[in-house]
């Protein structure tokens, strides 16, 4: 999946293991941040704190 197309925009994701993230999204390039896939940081809204996940750990995203 390619995540940079969701960099700075607001997202609902949802992980393999059925956790929900709203809010904006942060693209990590594995290169940059030494690890071994890219990631997104979510800031979730219902709480403002920031999540990382990785491109394997995503099950559905989608831009709202």
């Amino acid at each position: 999946m390619n995540l940079l197309q969701y960099n700075n925009k607001k997202v609902r994701l949802v992980t393999n293991d059925e956790r929900v993230y709203q809010g904006m999204a942060y693209f990590c390039d594995a290169d940059d941040y030494e690890t071994e896939e890219d990631e997104l940081t979510i800031k979730n809204q219902s709480d403002n704190r920031y999540y990382g996940v990785a491109n394997s750990e995503i099950k559905s995203i989608e831009i709202i």
